[in-house]
């Protein structure tokens, strides 16, 4: 292959910018912390502004060695996220992402307008107010006039591609978690646009993750100091990116990926869906005709990073903490500090302490953390097991699996080993491996994976049986405070 391959992602605090060489492995990377705004409100947006400038900074820094070698670029990024436009483009609000709880207010009235199971079962996503379709609905109440003022709704992805190749362009495995797309038509699903009073044409253009978009527009590529004719990939969404990027491309090989939010998901050959009247997995398109159930969480590293920051330490000190606490604590934690989108948690539930006696420490409060993230992600797991949808094998990604405590903890909660491939940055290799496909380097995804060394984390046995214990307590605190959940005041951010 001639050239390199120019990858982005958008996450929901970092952007990342790598150059994927020729051989297929990342030569350089450039990372950019993208600050969350937020209010008492609930309000949690980026800014479209920071969001470009960080963009641009970051490809300048990756490439500036030789720009004149990027021949293509991709992209992935985040998903759940809304940002409504005027007819030039321009912004009319930050873009709402994942975290955004305001859409609560208005969504039991949207909830009531809608047979849920059979809108879970065109859509592949279960009735959540993260959705896009519940940010729309939002706006379309509570912000009447600017809703009116709004000539499309973007999603974090389009509106980069629309300053980056002038075109409002989304790919299927974002627009397949909005909940206004057929998850098997592959197409905007007309009856749930008019339930929130817009068209299609007030949305990005939706296309497989494999397509060529054309070259950047002039000014984008003086922008990001690239040379005229760089070639677009629409590309998949962050945690497919991460997919991919471990090799977890095949039946039986699951991904989960361990950042500020998670994710637990299997590949599959169609959309697979909850069968009980739970609706706990999301099924989104990935790539070349597979699809992507599992189920996601929005606290993950971003409540440890809330407790760091709370108890005044560093990453090394929180975990040298928790690493002298000797075994599972008696603490437990329910980690919704933003609420939830995993639909067994009532949408309402908060952050939970259970437990605290005056021995515990920042090591126990680190360490409950840490398993009340993997007790969250189990739940994800039963509802593929029960499914038929259980790996036999799981690789692990993302910034949490540099803790060897957090990934022993975890497969302890799992009772299975945990795999983590030596895979610099996923989602930049992942999005690597796409292109390489899409430009016919390789026939298909699978041939176009990177193999290497893996970690394999086996379960704690003096701590798998307590985490068992453990966990039916956990998920019984859950029952007994759902009631409680409900009296949460409406303000404080929800």
């Amino acid at each position: 292959m001639n050239g390199d391959i120019l990858a982005v992602d958008v996450g929901t605090t970092h952007l990342k910018a790598g150059v994927v060489g020729g051989d297929g492995r990342l030569r350089r990377l450039a990372v950019r912390e993208l600050p969350m705004e937020r209010d008492e409100t609930g309000r949690a947006e980026h800014d479209p502004e920071t969001l470009w400038s960080r963009l641009v900074d970051a490809v300048r820094q990756v490439t500036a060695a030789d720009p004149a070698a990027v021949r293509w670029m991709v992209l992935s990024a985040y998903q759940l996220s809304l940002l409504p436009v005027d007819a030039s483009g321009r912004p009319l609000t930050g873009i709402l992402t994942l975290q955004d709880t305001r859409p609560r207010e208005t969504f039991p009235g949207l909830q009531e307008r809608m047979d849920v199971r059979k809108i879970y079962e065109r859509t592949g996503c279960p009735p959540l107010f993260q959705y896009p379709l519940a940010k729309i609905e939002w706006l379309r109440l509570s912000r009447p006039e600017l809703f009116r003022r709004a000539h499309r709704f973007l999603d974090v992805k389009s509106y980069l591609f629309l300053r980056l190749v002038g075109r409002p362009v989304t790919d299927f495995s974002t627009a397949t978690a909005t909940q206004l797309m057929d998850v098997r038509a592959l197409r905007w699903d007309p009856d749930l646009l008019q339930r929130v009073g817009i068209s299609e044409d007030r949305l990005p253009e939706a296309v497989p993750p494999e397509s060529l978009l054309g070259p950047l527009r002039p000014e984008a590529a003086a922008a990001l100091g690239l040379p005229p004719g760089v070639q677009t990939l629409a590309g998949v969404y962050d945690g497919g990116a991460v997919g991919l990027g471990l090799g977890a491309v095949t039946p039986g090989i699951g991904a989960m990926n361990l950042g500020t939010t998670a994710m637990i998901r299997v590949v599959a050959d169609s959309p697979s869906l909850d069968a009980s009247p739970r609706m706990r997995l999301q099924t989104y398109y990935l790539a070349g005709g597979r699809w992507f159930p599992g189920g996601a969480i929005n606290n993950a590293g971003s409540a440890l990073q809330w407790l760091r920051e709370v108890l005044g330490l560093d990453t090394a000190q929180q975990e040298t903490r928790a690493g002298a606490v000797k075994g599972p604590t008696d603490l437990l934690f329910l980690p919704f500090l933003t609420g939830e989108r995993f639909p067994e948690v009532a949408p309402r539930a908060c952050g939970v302490f259970f437990g605290l006696r005056a021995h515990h420490g920042p090591g126990h409060l680190t360490r409950a953390v840490m398993e009340g993230v993997a007790f969250t992600l189990r739940l994800v797991l039963e509802a593929l097991a029960e499914n038929g949808l259980m790996p036999p094998r799981l690789r692990a990604g993302g910034g949490g699996t540099r803790s060897d405590l957090w990934m022993r903890i975890l497969a302890s909660v799992f009772g299975v080993p945990l795999e983590v491939p030596d895979v610099p940055e996923p989602a930049l290799m992942g999005s690597g491996i796409l292109a390489r496909t899409a430009i016919g380097v390789a026939p298909d995804l699978p041939s176009a994976r990177m193999e290497g060394p893996v970690r394999i984390y086996e379960p704690v046995a003096g701590w798998a049986s307590r985490y068992r214990e453990q966990f039916s307590a956990f998920r019984a605190l859950m029952a007994d405070l759902g009631t409680a959940f409900l009296r949460t005041p409406e303000s404080e951010g929800w």
